[in-house]
């Protein structure tokens, strides 16, 4: 699980098949980072990471060492957190190795071309020891719980294959689904009768209905004008249900970049720092285009409304086609959640709670919306958002997740 000492990555961006970019080498020395882009990217046109790390000649260090263990915010954005980082450190206790060893690039090189979008890292390790790509999720959802409970299981190397990669704390897995309802592992090419997903599990401390809230929210997200991915319910042979969201960092088997606002801007997400002022404002610093500022205001009503207090900058992305363009990538991880302190992770004009009906109005202004345009966006995510308990019931939300989920929605007033 540990490359040699002193060793670099080679860095691609692997678009599919046989289309793989070198971007360059990655460095690692002292607990700072350095990337030298190849001479034919350089000529590319393509920006991995278009805010602080242009595409140029010479050695990039980070923008702030202190906030990704010394790595640049895009190649952090390919190390999985809470979930993912626990599972390579309990596979390194079972190898002998003291997680505190592992460098950012041994867990890089642990990601290899298995990451969340089109990045791809060499010389990869595989740390995983699994013969079978098909699994059970009854048997992924139990192994899981195991694992936050404290006890290895069986399937670690099934859990770590399937969900190495993915941030967030809950345990969730990269799949491919058949029509049949057979899963296997997703993170590489699928059969042609399989598409990608990524499946949630509960965590510790969830409520049992928590993939019905979060499928219930992605409905309510839709109707009140959220771009999302296709969501759906998956049940196993035991009758326990498991969110999946469509992969929107695939196309078929093509791969597509990804880049969080949070390795954009360098943005903690353990301070409530970021506003989502600065999120509309890079929705058109990296796209340049005024529909995705519109789409960034209008996922902010959305969360304000909804109760989304999780709203840290980890949870808002932007994706890059093979040819360079950028937009806005589809909302993920809407549910309910009380927040810091009982604010919003991601303020609006500086307020994390109390925001009113005129900061709404407001910071419509900066999305290029006049009051009307604005206003009836949050009119829309209030009609969508006062279908709670009808869209609830209709998922199989329990009676006290509806009621309690109710009164939180309607603490909301603007």
């Amino acid at each position: 699980m540990k490359i040699g000492p002193g060793t670099p990555l080679d860095v691609t961006l692997n678009w599919g098949a046989d289309d793989v970019q070198s971007v360059g080498r990655l460095a690692y020395r002292d607990r700072v980072a350095y990337l030298q882009y190849d001479d034919a990217f350089l000529n590319s046109g393509i920006e991995i990471s278009p805010v602080y790390h242009r595409t140029s000649a010479g050695l990039h260090q980070p923008l702030r060492a202190d906030v990704f263990e010394g790595l640049h915010g895009v190649f952090h954005d390919s190390l999985p957190d809470g979930w993912g980082r626990l599972l390579v450190d309990r596979r390194a206790a079972q190898l002998g190795i003291e997680a505190a060893s592992l460098t950012p690039l041994d867990r890089l090189a642990c990601v290899g071309a298995s990451g969340i979008g089109a990045l791809s890292y060499a010389p990869a390790i595989d740390p995983w020891d699994m013969s079978s790509p098909e699994l059970d999720l009854g048997e992924l959802a139990a192994g899981a719980r195991q694992l936050l409970g404290g006890t290895v299981g069986e399937v670690l190397s099934a859990l770590g294959r399937a969900g190495g990669s993915p941030g967030g704390a809950r345990p969730k897995a990269l799949l491919a689904l058949g029509i049949d309802g057979q899963a296997m592992v997703g993170a590489g090419a699928a059969p042609a009768e399989y598409n990608h997903y990524l499946v949630k599990f509960p965590g510790s401390g969830d409520p049992e209905d928590i993939a019905a809230i979060e499928m219930a929210y992605s409905q309510m997200a839709k109707e009140a004008g959220v771009e999302m991915a296709e969501t759906r319910l998956l049940e196993d042979s035991q009758g326990g249900l498991y969110f999946a969201a469509r992969r929107f960092d695939r196309q078929g088997d093509d791969r597509v970049h990804v880049h969080s606002a949070c390795g954009l801007l360098y943005s903690d997400i353990r301070l409530p720092a970021l506003d989502y002022k600065d999120l509309i404002l890079l929705a058109r610093n990296v796209t340049h285009d005024q529909r995705q500022c519109k789409a960034m205001f209008t996922l902010a009503v959305f969360n304000v409304l909804a109760h989304n207090r999780d709203d840290h900058a980890r949870q808002f992305s932007f994706t890059m086609e093979r040819s360079g363009a950028w937009h806005m990538a589809p909302a993920y991880d809407l549910t309910y959640s009380a927040g810091p302190a009982g604010e919003h992770s991601t303020a609006v004009l500086g307020y994390g709670g109390n925001i009113t009906h005129a900061h709404l109005l407001q910071l419509g202004t900066i999305a290029d919306l006049n009051e009307a345009e604005a206003g009836q966006i949050i009119e829309r995510a209030e009609a969508a958002l006062g279908q709670w308990k009808t869209i609830a019931g209709d998922y199989g939300v329990a009676r006290q997740s509806k009621g309690r989920i109710g009164a939180a929605l309607a603490s909301v007033r603007l």
